[in-house]
């Protein structure tokens, strides 16, 4: 089940990413014959269209490159931001894009090299055409493309894809209210670990946890905000109720950790330990800052998520719901769910319902 769920995270994050490539790279390409109407940096090579078709090629073309980018995404730069300061990668993203702009002009210029010859290098310096106006236009429009392909693309990541739209239409510049399920969560004894790790190596703990935390994602959860050492995920009604999809996904996180304690022991000397909150409720939705903006969840509902997850340490317990998450999920025997208190929060008027929820122990 572990590698299951590991190798679905990664087949939804290729398919997402080779989508959004695809579909960024079809208009930018149809943009740019659109404005110039410049077709002939648009050959098939390959010769897989038994007619030069200007929509074919262009489709072959953006197909060509969202895989490219879908895979440097996946293998290489993921890996370079981590470990590479930023300098080298702004330095390595620049040659990467004219390199794959020359190469499209190449091949434009080309039509009829054998790939057989495209083995030795000394081809392509041989046959690399004379660049002119026309062919430093579109080397310009392509690096131009992709510095605002990587803008949209972190963009996403940071706050949803859905929330970008709602950015751009102006639709959060008015507060909307939602009813959302709520998770904090936070590791545990973390200022214990700081001191003992240091900084430095503490802040690769959290970074390879958040990693993990990905798993969320199974369970149709989305990453709210990064707070320190924990993080607020947050799901719809529909989707985090649904197969108690928002349960799962807690326990789901807990295994992968598991599933890597050596990793953890090897690098870190132990295994970090989590505890969560979880609460339903109304929230608005809405769009903050005038110069740095950013889309923001505010209510009650967050509140009381934060206070029933702090309350994980008094009651020893790794994960607490509130009453009104309890009676609103759909199916009940799947976990075991004991009432621990039915208490008043620091800052709340009401009683407030505490459950613990552990998963049942498989019969032998």
């Amino acid at each position: 089940m572990f590698l299951f769920n590991k190798l679905r995270i990664h087949l939804l994050n290729f398919f997402q990413t080779f989508f959004y490539h695809l579909f960024f790279w079809l208009i930018a390409l149809s943009l740019y014959v659109f404005f110039t109407d410049d077709q002939t940096l648009f050959v098939n090579y390959l010769k897989l269209f038994l007619k030069d078709d200007i929509y074919g090629n262009t489709v072959l073309l953006a197909t060509s490159l969202a895989i490219i980018f879908t895979t440097l995404d996946m293998l290489l730069l993921d890996i370079l931001m981590r470990r590479s300061p930023i300098r080298i990668l702004i330095f390595f993203k620049f040659i990467l894009y004219i390199f794959l702009a020359v190469i499209i002009v190449f091949f434009s210029e080309n039509k009829n090299i054998d790939y057989r010859e495209l083995s030795n290098y000394q081809v392509f310096i041989d046959n690399m055409p004379e660049l002119t106006l026309r062919h430093y236009r579109f080397i310009v429009w392509f690096y131009c493309s992709c510095v605002i392909n990587n803008l949209l693309r972190n963009a996403f990541r940071k706050i949803g894809f859905r929330n970008f739209l709602h950015w751009v239409t102006g639709v959060l510049n008015k507060p909307r209210k939602e009813r959302r399920i709520f998770m904090f969560i936070d590791m545990k004894s973390s200022v214990t670990l700081a001191e003992k790790l240091g900084h430095t190596k503490f802040s690769y703990l959290v970074q390879d946890v958040f990693n993990d935390l990905a798993i969320v994602e199974n369970y149709h959860g989305a990453i709210y905000q990064y707070l320190g050492d924990g993080a607020i995920i947050s799901w719809n009604l529909k989707r985090g109720l649904r197969n108690n999809n928002c349960l799962k996904a807690f326990f789901a996180f807990q295994k992968v950790i598991q599933r890597r304690k050596i990793f953890y022991n090897m690098r870190y000397g132990l295994i970090p330990e989590f505890k969560a909150g979880l609460h339903i409720g109304e929230i608005m939705v809405l769009q903050v800052g005038r110069f740095k903006r950013d889309i923001s969840y505010n209510g009650d509902t967050l509140n009381t998520t934060a206070r029933i997850e702090s309350m994980c340490n008094t009651y020893k317990q790794s994960m607490l719901i509130s009453g009104v998450l309890y009676e609103s999920l759909r199916n009940q025997d799947e976990f075991d769910f004991k009432e621990v208190d039915s208490i008043k929060l620091k800052g709340k008027s009401k009683a407030v319902q505490l459950y613990k929820v552990n998963l049942l122990k498989k019969k032998k």
